[in-house]
């Protein structure tokens, strides 16, 4: 053996282990703990006290966590690190796998659309085998009072800036069950948040029905939109609950993904706040 081989060996397995007890002690917090005592800690993580006061003293002069007191918790800096996580994140490819699996599951039309200004624009399209006159494209638009995709998404929004994007608009009337009363479609996004999901019946054109849910991101804002369209005689009465719980599964799949977790965050505008 090369002489000091033997402690540059376990020089490096202490480094390992200081390792792996500070994630450790990261990890010892949580939404039901968000603090910590030292003690606690050190029962919790069976380490002792010495060490564990090290781990924390580094931690801190890092500010991965805080100290207040007796009590620890988690700093700014793993915020850092999360939001650089977040940011490699794309909504297409985490959509990209769940929309095959529903185009081939309900044989209609999956579609993944964005939000801008009062438009929808789509970023993905999966079509399915048995598809019939449903038509589009990525980077097509559509208004959004006219289509499921849209009404999920403009639901999110705070009321000053649904109030900012209605007022002085004309609601162009695609069919005739198209939505051009902004009172009537302030009380459907009502509807639409209470539901967790938009019914587009013939509103953007003629014989086709689409159902739409919300793609939610870590912080619970819609981000995106799923939908599923198909012509009216496959989009029966009898067969929306199978693709509506297809749907919003898909879409809990997706935006847990993205870091979405229901528990932790508020995500509804307050539906007293929004004016009929």
């Amino acid at each position: 053996m090369i002489e000091g081989a033997s402690n540059v060996d376990m020089d490096e397995k202490y480094r390992l282990q200081i390792l792996s007890r500070a994630i450790l002690v990261l990890f010892a917090f949580s939404a039901r703990q968000p603090e910590r005592t030292l003690d606690a800690l050190a029962h919790g993580l069976d380490i002792n006290k010495t060490s564990l006061l090290r781990i924390l003293r580094t931690l801190e002069m890092e500010r991965f966590v805080l100290r207040d007191g007796e009590h620890y918790r988690l700093g700014p800096r793993v915020l850092d690190l999360g939001s650089v996580f977040l940011s490699t994140l794309s909504v297409h490819d985490a959509a990209l796998p769940e929309m095959a699996h529903l185009a081939a599951s309900c044989g209609q039309t999956v579609s993944l659309a964005i939000l801008d200004e009062f438009e929808v624009v789509y970023i993905g399209i999966e079509h399915a085998q048995r598809e019939v006159g449903i038509q589009g494209e990525v980077g097509g638009r559509h208004p959004a009072h006219a289509t499921g995709l849209g009404k999920v998404m403009l639901a999110d929004l705070e009321p000053e800036r649904l109030d900012a994007l209605l007022i002085g608009r004309d609601l162009r009337r695609l069919t005739h069950r198209t939505i051009v009363d902004p009172d009537v479609l302030r009380e459907r996004l009502i509807a639409v948040r209470r539901d967790g999901y938009a019914l587009d019946d013939e509103e953007r054109a003629i014989g086709i029905r689409c159902l739409a849910a919300p793609i939610r991101n870590h912080d619970g804002r819609v981000t995106a939109a799923l939908s599923l369209a198909g012509p009216i005689f496959h989009m029966l009465d009898e067969t929306l609950p199978f693709v509506r719980s297809s749907m919003l599964e898909a879409v809990e799949r997706i935006s847990s993904k993205l870091g979405y977790n229901p528990g932790l965050v508020t995500t509804r505008p307050s539906d007293e706040a929004v004016p009929a």
